[in-house]
């Protein structure tokens, strides 16, 4: 069993590997991002995501982490994101306000995810089309972190 400290020891590390790993995946997934991601440098695609990723699995933690536990791990994660890339803070204060913002006009969560990773890939408004990847890929970041922060272990048998 891991505790909420080590788990935000280990986010940045997961979250770059994913970043490599998801892309072939998602790219061969949805040929729309495809088209997209083929006129976006890779090292946009790295810090998006990674930020994307980051930003998902602290919208995730007051809801995981114990109350006590919060103030560590966002120290943790913070120092991380700083040590990884100097704009990496920026930009995940830009991730959580555009969240709070669309939440606040009702936009649901995965589709507010993956907006801001479309809008941001691009660096303009995205057209309706590339809109459509937003649903997709918000939910891709959600499943991929719905559990990071569950470091209870559950010995009982499953029936």
């Amino acid at each position: 069993m891991t505790t909420s400290l080590e788990q935000a020891q280990l986010l940045m590390p997961a979250v770059q590997k994913l970043a490599d790993a998801a892309y072939d995946p998602l790219t061969a997934q949805y040929p729309s991002l495809a088209l997209l991601l083929a006129q976006v440098p890779r090292s946009r695609w790295q810090f998006f995501f990674i930020t994307t990723g980051i930003g998902v699995s602290l919208l995730l933690a007051p809801v995981q982490v114990a109350p006590t536990d919060q103030d560590q791990v966002c120290d943790t994660v913070d120092a991380a994101l700083a040590a990884w890339h100097p704009q990496g803070h920026d930009a995940l204060g830009d991730f959580l306000k555009f969240i709070k913002d669309r939440m606040d006009q009702d936009v649901e969560l995965p589709a507010a995810i993956g907006s801001w990773l479309v809008w941001n890939l691009k660096q303009s408004q995205p057209s309706e089309e590339e809109l459509t990847l937003a649903w997709p890929l918000g939910l891709f970041f959600l499943h991929s972190f719905k559990d990071w922060w569950d470091t209870e272990t559950d010995d009982a048998p499953s029936h």
